[in-house]
């Protein structure tokens, strides 16, 4: 049993790793997005979630809101309801919209107190702490409380391996319904429009469910790789998921077969100055062409998932997609695919690469 547990984490530290790659590589080759600081305060993330309503996107169990644990008022403000039928929240509060109505910090380790001095002799306080491990408190419409329990980061699924942010844990509301009526006013008008895959694009057959979608694991184990990479895929359908914020796509490929990708809106892109396009915004890892800065011999060889010798880093990202980096030589680097590795010199071309048994 401990050794299929240990199995389990080493494919999710697989999965997380090469996610941080990954996006390395969409910032590279898509629009940068503008104004997303890394981590959030304590007092920002107040600023944001506090006394708003918020759509709680995953924890969904079987029978339950898994994360969500019931509270209720006490002598201190709020304590744990040790009454209450069940460890969590039932499902049935899936599709309700909670009101945040305390944020505090889940302290464990030593943090700043109110009015303390820092080196330099300013005064901070706990609202300063920076991606701070907190507790929110929401009330649902008919008054009952739940607590949630994360790293801010985690909630806001600001960890580098997912563009997208599939993996947030809630959002507010208002910016759930503004991107329906964007979705309502311009998806129809992408239908005909052309597409292109890397390696990393989230691409599944037709059976992929919302719940699978939203799944990190499954996610991962359904995607398909037996598609040519950066071969135009014509969109044929698409629909807005208006529950859980994301954007499906059916695809067809240049030799009829049809497929599912999907996304979510990105407001915070920004294109030289420029505001990106509606479908820039919700293609998440596809691409709207062919960049131009890649050679015949790179498009021919990312489309059949090969590398070369010279090839550039965001070829061998296009075909092989993201991994784990280390330094490697004079300024080269060493990028880790299980257990082969390729290696850049330090104007990011790649020089070898070999099988590790």
């Amino acid at each position: 049993m401990m050794k299929m547990k240990g199995s389990w984490i080493l494919v999710l530290f697989g999965i997380f790793a090469s996610g941080y790659a990954l996006a390395q590589q969409t910032r590279a080759a898509a629009p940068a997005k503008k104004g997303a600081p890394s981590e959030l305060s304590l007092r920002q993330f107040r600023q944001i979630f506090l006394n708003q309503r918020i759509v709680i996107l995953k924890g969904h169990d079987i029978g339950s809101l898994a994360g969500w644990q019931p509270m209720k008022r006490g002598r201190d403000g709020f304590e744990d309801d040790l009454g209450f039928r069940g460890a969590f929240i039932p499902y049935k509060y899936k599709d309700q919209t909670p009101t945040v109505i305390d944020i505090r910090e889940n302290a464990v380790l030593e943090q700043p107190k109110e009015g303390q001095k820092n080196a330099l002799g300013e005064t901070v306080t706990d609202n300063d702490i920076i991606n701070p491990d907190v507790k929110i408190i929401v009330q649902f419409d008919d008054g009952q409380l739940a607590k949630y329990s994360s790293i801010v980061s985690l909630i806001m699924d600001q960890q580098s391996y997912s563009p997208d942010h599939w993996d947030m844990e809630f959002m507010l509301a208002s910016v759930r319904d503004a991107h329906a009526e964007i979705m309502k006013q311009n998806l129809q008008s992408t239908i005909g429009q052309k597409l292109y895959a890397v390696h990393d694009s989230l691409l599944f057959p037709t059976d992929i469910t919302p719940e699978d979608l939203l799944d990190l694991g499954k996610r991962e184990t359904k995607k398909l790789d037996d598609v040519t990479l950066l071969s135009p895929m014509t969109i044929v359908a698409t629909s807005y998921n208006d529950r859980y914020d994301f954007v499906v796509w059916k695809l067809r490929l240049s030799d009829g077969r049809e497929i599912i990708s999907a996304a979510r809106y990105q407001d915070d892109l920004s294109e030289a100055g420029n505001a990106p396009s509606f479908l820039r915004r919700v293609a998440g890892t596809l691409l709207l062409n062919v960049p131009p800065n890649l050679t015949a011999e790179e498009i021919s060889a990312i489309g059949n998932r090969k590398i070369f010798r010279g090839m550039s880093r965001q070829a061998l990202l296009y075909s092989w997609g993201a991994a784990s980096e280390n330094d490697y030589g004079r300024g080269g680097k060493q990028l880790v695919y299980g257990k082969q590795f390729v290696y850049l010199d330090m104007n990011g071309r790649v020089t070898d690469w070999q099988t590790v048994h």
